[in-house]
């Protein structure tokens, strides 16, 4: 077996350090933020006798000569807190950007609470919902949930490193790249459903490592019930419990059959929003996922089934191509995975909660096409891994993994600094044009102009008009930005081969209900987006007014809608 610079290999048979003949650590060894000396932390449980993983190239009990500070047990504490704290005061006073669409559309979520959404769970909703009742309907307050997901996914995969590796550095080191891999950094900003996500599926990467190494109970059941909360933010969770399953079944002991029924009911209390919701909506986002797919049963035509198998290749190499956004972590991290797979039981914790999610999607891209962030949380498990072997391989100056640890940080810098002065690149004369911030920055400005057009729709019509877009994200905007935040409609659900979104469901919104076109009757409306044409079959008349001058997507029309009849003949869509 090849040897990684910066990792003992130890004596197969060799106790762990401080632990007992079962590889059980010392109880008083901490990890982030715990108690100990000279930044050592033992690590047991290894699967076989409890050999020891050391990062610093030599003896365990060797100095530390790379960064002893980083050894300091609050080390990883203070630098989550002053990161979280700078991300704080960059939202409330400082952040140029609007809500993105899917923001907007999970903020018009938080407005219908429920027990779940049609297309995801309900964790994003709630967690918005608590946040905007404590601090107002204002955008930071939207986000926040996102910043301190990104903290609990810092400390969690840190404490995962430090319990692995026996290094308080390896945790620091883990913690600053969690904070680096650039689409990490970049939900850690945005409040989409993946960072919370990643929260959870770095907690529940804790917990099992803290499991495997001591055999534990409680950790297993906090496992579970990290996966159960994870699930309701996004399903893809679920294939890192049953990699932790494959991980841990039968290796430990000391989890015996009530801590497997604990982490069971656990997961199972996160799946029971969603059921319920499904059972009342007939199974809706089943078929949402299947129209991803494109199969049959789907809320959009099968592209799959029908006339046989549809690939294309691109999609393949799309997807491999997207793991690379994470950089030296998922080279590095699998590599650590495969040279110490037998020797460390935690090793293998990690790499199996990350290799079902990489493998599914790398199986889905036979299917269909991917995006980018469906295999994220497969990213987590391999953090901590790659900081394992970094400390030592700085001390001893082995060039490829402080070549990975480089990048990383490098990449992160970057990310951070565009995201931050792009909008003031933006403004340069020279550069301006090529930089499309106007999609992050300019709804306030757009929803200015739109109540300006409302005006002079009730001017001339002496009736209150309404708004409608063919998109539920401009929609989502329209309705968080548009003074007194009204209702706003969409009607992409009427339009060939489109599926339903969650305006659809809720019944103030939802256009194919005859209560709902009833009330709009002969009103004016603004519409946003598609063609004229679409329009053209829910009112009498509509004019095409062209682009509005603050318009986030060049080239999308806004209309005025004379006399609104409905959609004409109804069309329902695929699902109920």
């Amino acid at each position: 077996m090849g040897v990684l610079p910066g990792v003992v290999h130890d004596h197969p048979h060799q106790l762990g350090a401080a632990g007992d003949a079962q590889g059980r650590p010392d109880r008083a060894a901490g990890a982030v933020g715990g108690r100990g000396g000279a930044g050592r932390v033992h690590s047991g449980g290894t699967g076989q006798g409890g050999a020891a993983l050391s990062t610093n190239g030599a003896h365990p009990h060797a100095p530390r000569r790379w960064a002893p500070w980083a050894a300091r047990p609050t080390s990883v504490l203070w630098l989550v807190a002053l990161v979280t704290l700078a991300r704080i005061i960059y939202l409330v006073w400082i952040c140029p950007y609007t809500l993105v669409e899917d923001e907007a559309h999970y903020w018009e979520w938080s407005r219908h609470l429920d027990w779940s959404y049609y297309s995801k769970g309900p964790g994003v909703a709630w967690v918005i919902a608590l946040s905007t009742s404590l601090f107002g309907h204002v955008e930071w307050a939207v986000r926040l949930p996102a910043v301190l997901a990104s903290a609990i996914g810092s400390l969690a995969v840190a404490d995962a490193a430090v319990r692995v590796s026996g290094d308080r550095r390896s945790g620091f080191v883990a913690a600053v790249l969690y904070q680096c891999v650039p689409p990490f950094l970049v939900v850690s900003l945005l409040m989409t459903i993946d960072g919370p996500l990643l929260a959870c599926w770095a907690l529940a990467c804790a917990f099992a490592v803290r499991a495997a190494q001591n055999g534990g109970g409680r950790w297993l059941v906090l496992a579970g019930a990290a996966v159960g909360v994870g699930f309701i933010f996004k399903y893809t969770i679920v294939l890192a419990g049953v990699g932790l399953l494959i991980a841990l079944a039968g290796k430990r002991p000391g989890l015996v059959r009530r801590h497997w029924l604990g982490a069971g009911v656990m997961v199972l209390l996160g799946l029971l929003p969603v059921a319920i919701w499904n059972t009342q909506h007939d199974w809706a986002t089943v078929r949402h996922l299947l129209g991803h797919l494109g199969l049959p049963g789907g809320d959009l035509p099968p592209t799959q089934g029908n006339g046989g198998w549809h690939y294309n290749p691109v999609w393949t190499l799309e997807y491999l191509g997207m793991l690379l956004v994470a950089g030296p972590v998922v080279v590095l991290g699998a590599l650590v995975a495969r040279r110490r797979w037998k020797e460390l039981l935690g090793v293998r914790v990690l790499a199996w909660a990350s290799m079902p999610v990489l493998l599914f999607y790398l199986m889905v891209s036979f299917l269909a096409e991917t995006e980018g962030n469906w295999a994220m949380g497969g990213f987590v498990g391999l953090i901590p891994l790659c900081s394992l072997p970094i400390p030592g391989a700085i001390e001893r100056r082995f060039i490829p993994v402080r070549a990975c640890w480089r990048i990383t940080i490098a990449s992160g810098l970057v990310t951070g600094v565009f995201f931050v002065f792009l909008p003031i690149l933006a403004r340069s004369p020279r550069f301006g044009h090529l930089v499309p911030v106007d999609r992050l920055t300019g709804m306030r400005a757009f929803a200015v102009e739109t109540e300006a057009e409302m005006e002079t729709l009730r001017r001339a019509s002496g009736l209150e008009p309404f708004l409608v877009s063919s998109h539920y994200g401009r929609a989502s905007q329209l309705a968080f930005y548009m003074p007194g935040r009204p209702t706003v409609y969409c009607a992409s659900s009427f339009a060939p081969d489109s599926r339903r979104t969650q305006y659809d469901l809720w019944p103030e919104t939802d256009l194919h209900r005859p209560e709902v076109r009833a009330a709009l009757l002969g009103r004016p409306a603004l519409l946003f987006g598609g063609p004229k044409e679409f329009w053209e079959r829910a009112f009498d008349e509509v004019v095409d007014i062209g682009e509005l001058p603050s318009e986030p997507k060049k080239g999308r029309s806004t209309y005025q809608g004379w006399r609104f009849h409905g959609f004409e003949p109804i069309i329902e869509p695929s699902t109920p």
